[in-house]
């Protein structure tokens, strides 16, 4: 044991440092997002040969060579890049790759890529890194979510109707109807009857005199005008002077539906014939009238002699207000519905309602519409009008409307129809696709995040603070998109944890330390040796 000896000991202290560095490198990023461990590999120095391998002859047999080993040396320092656990953080900008890809970012002058997605906008709204700043690259440029954005009102178009209606529920005709507001009262205060002269009821302000007129307005079921006048007073000249006699007039100018006074006092007026209907009624006095009543109005309702199932259809104009349109379904027959549509007056009329009928099969899934789809309504302060189509599902498939035992469940699940919204949160799917959310339920893709992979990830060049770049090794960056081939999925609100084992990472640190500390011996002997020989030479 000589010089050689103390230059192996070193380089067994080289190598071991390697060794204690890198594991130290692990350890220290133990918690750093993204991060891959490393692993050194050694390899032997070149040996010293004291005596060449012999072959063997006809008298003597063959010698094996006389090696001596110089040591170790780093062969390689090799990337474990197996995926980490991901960590959830909430955050929806936060991103994991589930995968091999890598993302991309740019400084406006090179490209760096990256495994951890710590990103968030900036104050113009671009995608960026949150610890370098650099812009997230999506396809073709790099990512602006503009929050500003405003998606404008669309009027509805199409409503899909989707539930069951109960076959158990009993047949019978479903009318329309329109009742005043609020009932005529006498002093009491009590209900109004037939009998009730129209100077009594509460509503009238001042006393009629023969001659003062209320006019009688409104729509036939079939939407044809109403128009005329009720004369107060006495007499044949005259049309009466009770509350009755204003009911019967009101009759006797409707052709198609009739006047009664409830029990409550409630003028209500009944089409004579089941299914939808335009009727409508109003009253007021006249211009040069001396009495006077604050008439209440009307509102239009159903009734009918079987079970009704009632549900509420929002419809939306051009500008999003929402207008509800109660849909009352009645069971005409075994396998027959009717549908009847009304809307209270301050939010507009039914103009018409194509159908009259709808058909089930007999297994209970749908089978047909009787008529058109359209519900034609009047809004309130448009000049036309505004058409809506009733989708039901496909017919002879159980995926709209049914007929089934079991309770009534109709509904509108989709509207094509939505007010106004305002920008409201942004998401990223699985695919890469930036979502924004706004305040109308609608949605809109904004943009794609880019990835990238490369045919030789372990081969790339760490650049700090979590940048690699590309090398001869690794080969260039092939652009791809989350969810192809190997490229992996993108997960949202999550990151990527590192992928170091604590526990192999301390059973190597052991095994270095007694490595460094067997090859100190090596060279601390080494040096007693030469010392021994000095001491010789004196």
């Amino acid at each position: 044991m000589g010089v050689s000896a103390l230059a192996t000991g070193i380089t067994g202290l080289k190598t071991s440092q390697t060794a204690l560095s890198i594991i130290g490198d692990n350890l220290a990023n133990l918690n750093t997002a993204g991060f891959k461990s490393s692993r050194v590999n050694f390899s032997d120095e070149l040996t010293q040969v004291l005596r060449s391998a012999q072959a063997p002859t006809s008298g003597v047999g063959g010698k094996n060579p006389l090696q001596i080993g110089t040591g170790a040396r780093v062969a390689s320092i090799d990337v474990n890049n197996a995926q980490g656990s991901l960590e959830p953080t909430g955050r929806p900008f936060d991103l994991a790759i589930q995968g091999e890809g890598f993302f991309v970012l740019t400084d406006g002058t090179t490209d760096f890529y990256t495994r951890v997605g710590g990103f968030n906008l900036d104050r113009n709204n671009d995608l960026v890194d949150s610890a370098t700043g650099f812009k997230v690259k999506g396809v073709g440029a790099t990512i602006n979510v503009p929050v500003s954005t405003v998606v404008p009102a669309n009027a509805t178009k199409i409503v899909d109707l989707v539930g069951n209606l109960d076959s158990g529920m009993s047949t019978g005709a479903v009318n329309q109807v329109v009742t005043t507001t609020s009932a005529y009262q006498v002093a009491g205060p009590a209900p109004a009857t037939q009998g009730t002269s129209l100077d009594n009821v509460l509503a009238n302000t001042t006393n009629y005199v023969t001659g003062d007129t209320i006019s009688v307005t409104g729509d036939e079921t079939n939407g044809t005008d109403v128009s005329a006048t009720f004369t107060y007073g006495s007499g044949a000249a005259n049309d009466g002077t009770t509350l009755g006699d204003l009911r019967d007039f009101i009759s006797a100018s409707y052709g198609s539906s009739t006047a009664t006074i409830d029990a409550s006092g409630n003028i209500v007026q009944t089409a004579d014939a089941p299914g939808s209907s335009k009727l409508s009624v109003s009253l007021a006095d006249g211009a040069g009238n001396t009495g006077a009543t604050t008439f209440p109005g009307f509102s239009l309702t159903t009734t009918g002699s079987g079970d009704t199932y009632v549900t509420t259809v929002p419809l939306f104009d051009a500008q999003g207000k929402s207008y509800p349109v109660t849909l009352t379904f009645s069971k005409a027959s075994t396998d027959t519905w009717n549908v009847v549509a009304t809307m209270k007056p301050a939010d507009g009329s039914v103009t018409s309602l194509g159908i009259t009928a709808i058909n089930f099969n007999t297994d209970g899934s749908f089978a047909s519409v009787t008529g058109t789809k359209a519900l034609t309504i009047t809004l309130p302060g448009t000049a036309g009008t505004q058409v809506v189509n009733f989708d039901f599902g496909l017919a002879n498939v159980f995926n709209g409307i049914t007929q089934l035992s079991g309770s009534s469940s109709v509904a509108a699940i989709s509207n094509d129809g939505f007010e106004a919204g305002f920008f409201l949160s942004a998401s990223v799917n699985t695919d890469g696709t930036i979502e924004a959310l706004f305040t109308n339920g609608q949605t809109q893709t904004l943009e794609r995040i880019q990835l990238a992979t490369f045919a030789n990830p372990a081969g790339l060049t760490k650049n700090g603070r979590n940048m690699l770049l590309p090398s001869a090794a690794s080969g260039q960056a092939v652009p791809r998109l989350a969810g192809s081939g190997s490229t992996g999925e993108i997960a949202s609100g999550s990151l990527e944890g590192s992928n170091v084992d604590i526990a192999e990472e301390f059973t190597k640190l052991i095994v270095f330390q007694r490595t460094f500390q067997a090859n100190a011996r090596t060279i601390t002997t080494t040096d007693e040796i030469l010392q021994e020989l000095v001491n010789i030479v004196r």
